[in-house]
């Protein structure tokens, strides 16, 4: 039966945004995360090619694990996580963020599976007893990077980690799993964990003079006493990237340089107010003058309030420093430059400067000394850095996202970072989408992205309608791209809460669907996943809303438009890739035979099919779509459709253009044997 309409909903926040101000913001995050962003830092999953992309789930691309052995050295305890994989076909590897753990997971299904085998990265939010319920593959390997845990007893945890175990061995399959020690109990997976420490480095410059081996003996002496005082295994492979560019530059290393650069000018200034200037900067980077200069008196503002405050609380008090002007703070040997920007329009000599770092590298270490200073310098700061989250400037509100991404590379101010984005999840439009930007710069580090999904699964029960919405959000986006499976998962769920969370909830998925779209692979599996989904609903719905809701949500996505261009994305996926047709056919035939949402639905359609009919060649598809069509609705259903379609269609912009791809899909609507498309 057709879902009933849903009974009246009340409206809105009017502070929520709607379907087109997500749209844009989920555009400008992506212009700026894969832009503006990459002056100032770099980010990026470590050992992906360059120009990879940043999933983490799925099927591993060989190229990418490839680059991430290029100077594999195996590290103590190598040959104990071996021996487990073989005899049991699962280990943990447990240890800290940088210790080789992701690489020595490659090399080890590597082992197992050989160099042409496939590896399947699982998400890091998956439990135990999920893992013993999917399907494996024999001869392929297996990965869940930086596991995030149970919240379960340890005994619980090594029952269904022994039921794992047998059910990768029934299926021929090896699983690692990487983590740290708070996700496990390892008094009891002891007999699958292998505690990880990072290899020694001068091992892994051996791999590199074996692989590579084109240094002389001198350049040898002076890389090998380099390497010797580092300590974690992508310090050393960041150094041995830069030697082709010759030994003196990568020696120079100039992240190092410029942390103690930053580190002298924190240890030697005496100006409160070049500090106050400074620790603006780094969080309000590369804004025109006038409008850092407008945030940095704000900042001069709170802090002289906090300052009147502590008097009044028989504290310390200070006495607020003039303003100096413009020229001591860029004085040679200082911290901060101005700068001209690319000028678009050519209007040389008119475009504004921009406040920056005389490096770009400075801005993180910057970040960090600030964090180390003490609450007189930190309140101020956090009470500001909360008003800039709140901003109306989108381009102020993204350069705070960057800088607390920088900041939670910090481990031990990474807590404050958390806390900052649970206010901001709570807040406004504006600071949830300050939140969400930063989820979608830490969506792009090894380090920082299971820690951000923990995060946003967090918010997605229990928390409050606004934390769900910020969740739902940022599911859409890259932190989404980057474990596609969850983020479908979740926003699922979401989708069947209440009105703004539902709501937010299916256009993020819409907008999922267009980020990955680009692999036409992946995002055929979300709309087969997505018919799954569909069909349970169907059929085992408490409620009937639920059915409405799950119909509106695949409508959502069925009518999700290309974010640079108005192509529906279904359209692009029924030209280009033939396997999309059926999962494309199932969805659309269970929103036409929903009254409630035929009309937009014949609407969506006809948009396709237009988009459709502007490309040679595409009757073929339309075609396959109507033989789909025709499979999964009844006879009457068909009847129905093609006399709606008939009309809908017979007025489009330029008929002599869509009149062929009209015909092929009315003809295979008036195919035999309809029947229904469940039980």
């Amino acid at each position: 039966m057709p879902p009933a309409a849903p009974a009246a909903e009340p409206t809105s926040d009017p502070d929520e945004p709607d379907a087109s101000d997500q749209r844009r913001d989920a555009w400008v995050i992506n212009q700026f995360y894969g832009q503006v962003h990459a002056t100032s830092a770099t980010f990026g999953v470590s050992g992906a090619a360059v120009g990879g992309g940043h999933a983490s789930v799925g099927r591993l691309p060989g190229i990418n694990v490839d680059h991430a052995l290029r100077y594999f050295a195996p590290p103590d305890g190598y040959v104990r996580a071996a021996a487990l994989l073989r005899e049991q076909c699962l280990v943990f590897l447990t240890g800290d963020e940088g210790t080789g753990r992701r690489a020595s997971a490659f090399a080890l299904l590597r082992d197992r599976i050989g160099t042409d085998g496939r590896i399947n990265g699982l998400s890091p939010a998956v439990s135990l007893a999920q893992l013993v319920e999917s399907e494996f593959v024999s001869g392929r390997g297996y990965v869940v990077l930086d596991w995030l845990g149970e919240k379960r007893d340890g005994v619980v945890q090594a029952f269904d980690a022994g039921r794992l175990a047998d059910r990768l061995k029934r299926a021929g399959a090896h699983l690692v799993v990487t983590t740290d020690q708070r996700a496990t109990a390892r008094r009891d997976l002891g007999n699958f964990t292998v505690q990880w420490s990072p290899p020694d480095p001068s091992s892994i410059f051996q791999v590199y003079l074996e692989r590579v081996g084109t240094l002389d003996e001198a350049e040898i002496d002076l890389v090998g006493a380099r390497i010797a005082e580092l300590r974690l295994p992508g310090e050393v492979a960041r150094l041995l990237d830069r030697l082709p560019q010759g030994v003196d530059a990568a020696l120079a290393e100039v992240e190092h340089t410029e942390q103690i650069r930053v580190s002298k000018w924190f240890a030697t200034t005496s100006s409160w107010d070049d500090l106050l200037w400074v620790g603006a900067l780094a969080f309000a980077h590369e804004l025109p003058e006038r409008t850092f200069e407008e945030k940095h008196a704000r900042l001069r503002e709170i802090e002289h309030a906090e300052d009147l405050r502590r008097s009044t609380l028989g504290e310390a008090g200070t006495t607020v420093e003039p303003l100096q002007g413009r020229r001591t703070l860029y004085r040679d040997g200082g911290l901060v430059a101005r700068r001209y920007g690319d000028d678009p329009v050519g209007n040389v000599g008119w475009e504004e400067r921009r406040v920056v770092f005389v490096a770009d590298g400075m801005r993180e270490h910057v970040l960090r000394e600030l964090y180390e200073c003490d609450y007189r310098l930190w309140r101020p700061l956090r009470i500001w850095i909360n008003e800039l989250a709140g901003s109306s400037s989108v381009e102020v509100r993204l350069q705070l996202a960057l800088a607390v991404t920088l900041l939670a590379r910090d481990r031990s101010a990474a807590p404050e970072v958390w806390d900052m984005l649970g206010q901001w999840s709570r807040g406004r439009a504006a600071e949830r989408f300050t939140a969400v930007s930063a989820l979608s710069f830490m969506a792009g580090e090894d380090a920082l992205a299971p820690a951000a999904l923990r995060l946003v699964l967090d918010w997605t029960d229990g928390a409050g309608q606004s934390p769900a919405v910020t969740a739902a959000m940022a599911l859409g986006g890259p932190l989404g791209m980057r474990y596609p499976t969850e983020a479908e998962r979740w926003l699922w769920h979401l989708s069947t809460r209440g009105r703004p969370i539902r709501l937010l909830a299916a256009r993020s998925l819409g907008l999922l669907f267009c980020t990955v779209a680009d692999e036409l692979d992946s995002a055929t599996l979300l709309l087969k996943r997505l018919v799954l989904r569909l069909r349970r609903t169907l059929e085992q719905a408490p409620d009937p809303r639920w059915v409405s809701y799950a119909v509106e949500t695949v409508l959502e996505v069925l009518s999700a438009e290309q974010l640079e261009h108005s192509e529906p994305v279904v359209a692009r996926l029924l030209r280009l890739c033939p396997s999309a047709v059926e999962p494309v056919g199932v969805l659309w035939a269970e929103v036409l035979r929903s009254l409630p949402h035929r009309s937009t639905a014949m609407d969506t359609l006809s948009a396709t099919l237009e988009s459709l009919a502007k490309h040679d060649g595409t009757e073929n598809a339309v075609r396959a779509l109507g033989d789909v069509l025709c499979r999964e609705l009844t006879s009457a259903e068909c009847v129905l459709l093609r006399r709606e379609l008939s009309w809908a269609l017979s007025s489009p912009v330029d008929p002599s253009i869509s009149r062929p791809v009209v015909a092929a899909l009315l003809a295979a609507l008036a195919g035999k044997g309809a029947r229904p498309a469940l039980g």
